[in-house]
């Protein structure tokens, strides 16, 4: 995988979430992944297609959900109903469209699609391509697991 789509995705991320939350998140190791099992019940899948094509997965730890959610609508909220869930794939939009104006920046134009969440258990997500893993920490260590799937090559106009 193309070092710059991933530095592209940890830069989308931190900026969005320290702007968001107000505190810079933790970012951890990436590592390779055989198969794709999200540690949380709540995952939201945005696709993007163009220079680079493939799709961010994010799974939220629930508690940490509930807590994003309330700083993103300015008051306590205490259920992930489906404006909660709402929230949530909003947030996920907000990561890729950064994402996006990152990779424009290396001559990689992409298009990403509305976001999906879905909640259940034991949740398995086949992808074409290469995944990582990037745990995030916005409250705890890995309360945030994103995984990037990249399909192909990546065609970028600038070296």
């Amino acid at each position: 995988m193309d070092a710059r789509v991933l530095n592209a995705l940890i830069a989308a991320i931190v900026n969005t979430l320290e702007v968001l939350l107000g505190k810079k998140p933790e970012i951890g190791k990436p590592g390779v992944l055989k198969e794709i099992r999200p540690k949380f019940d709540l995952v939201t899948v945005i696709g993007f297609a163009g220079g680079v094509e493939g799709n961010l997965i994010y799974s939220f730890n629930p508690v940490t959900a509930l807590n994003v959610v309330s700083k993103m609508m300015n008051m306590p909220y205490e259920t992930l109903d489906e404006l909660a869930m709402s929230a949530i794939g909003e947030l996920g939009n907000m990561i890729a469209g950064a994402l996006a104006m990152n990779l424009e920046k290396i001559g990689c134009k992409i298009n990403i699609t509305p976001p999906t969440v879905v909640t259940g258990k034991d949740m398995r997500i086949t992808v074409d391509g290469l995944a990582l893993q990037l745990p995030v920490g916005v409250e705890k260590e890995g309360d945030v697991e994103t995984i990037l799937s990249v399909k192909g090559t990546v065609k970028c106009t600038k070296a």
